[in-house]
């Protein structure tokens, strides 16, 4: 669905128009086939170098078309989102002289966002709205990568406790910053080289956001590959338990066999139709009670002190 937004530096919010002006930013969400028909008639772009704003697994980069600028980032979905493996989304944003343009195939949250807590530049400051977004986005990266730090820390005070669930949650949390680096790595190469090209013109007073969208990707980057090794190390910790747990278990079971073998035999001579001791004493039942549960007693003393139960 095409919306369209106006703002200047005088105006104090973000206003939505019915009529698209130059200056205006154009916003597309769930775009579709007739979506990207009317962005060709406003730039100089041709459907065919639109195509890939619908795809879902664009990676980010950079395009100049004659007198446009398509720039493909990924940002994080939203954690209610009906997507099981996809984790992160593409947004295209295309910057000619009259509009600044966002499409993004999915419901994009971070400029849902933006829109909701209205947008502090102006429309029409193409090249800062475009740092202020890319900061958005870098900061987005950073929050879910440190709550996905927290829960993993979590993880890691109640170890002796795991469970099943914990497993596959680990198995999703690196899922997820398996992607998220997928992304960001390109978008940071990405970033450090649009200040440096004569893609855009930007403002030495525009420095500062570049600066702090640059730190925080790059901080992302590094809070993703610490949580990996984190991860790595707690699947590992998780695997010794499991395995600590499966010897006891067998060590049990093993010991339980012993001293059930031994009432066994004495059971199993005691039954056979021969003369036996005792076999013809009113008391041989109790007698072989008796010998079974000492040799019982026996055992589980032995094994006890041998700490093998």
């Amino acid at each position: 669905m095409l919306k369209a937004y106006f703002k200047t530096t005088q105006s104090k919010r973000l206003k939505k128009i019915k009529k698209i002006r130059e200056g205006s930013w154009i916003n597309i969400n769930h775009a579709e086939h007739d979506d990207l028909e009317n962005i060709t008639e406003l730039t100089d772009l041709s459907l065919l170098d639109l195509q890939d704003t619908l795809d879902l697994q664009e990676l980010p980069r950079i395009e100049r078309h004659n007198k446009s600028i398509l720039l493909f980032i990924r940002t994080p979905l939203a954690k209610n989102s009906d997507h099981q493996f996809i984790h992160t989304v593409p947004l295209a944003i295309i910057i000619n002289s009259k509009y600044f343009i966002t499409i993004s195939a999915e419901k994009n949250s971070i400029i849902k966002e933006i829109q909701k807590n209205s947008l502090s530049i102006a429309t029409t400051q193409r090249g800062k709205m475009l740092v202020y977004i890319l900061l958005r986005v870098s900061k987005s990266f950073t929050n879910r990568v440190k709550e996905i730090s927290y829960e993993v820390l979590s993880k890691k005070k109640h170890i002796e406790n795991i469970k099943n669930s914990d497993i596959s949650e680990l198995i999703k949390h690196e899922d997820v910053l398996n992607q998220y680096i997928s992304a960001l790595i390109p978008m940071r190469n990405l970033f450090e080289n649009l200040m440096s090209s004569s893609y855009l013109k930007f403002y030495r007073e525009d420095q500062d956001l570049f600066d702090d969208m640059l730190n925080s990707v790059r901080q992302s980057v590094d809070i993703c590959q610490v949580n990996l090794k984190s991860i790595k190390s707690l699947r590992e910790s998780y695997q010794i338990v499991f395995t600590n747990r499966l010897n006891k278990v067998i060590q049990f079971l093993t010991a339980f066999t012993i001293v059930m073998t031994i009432p066994t035999i004495i059971a199993s001579l005691y039954g056979m139709n021969v003369d036996l001791p005792l076999a013809s004493s009113e008391f041989a039942f109790f007698y072989v009670l008796f010998f079974s549960s000492f040799g019982i007693a026996a055992f589980l003393f032995f094994f006890y002190k041998k700490k093998w139960l």
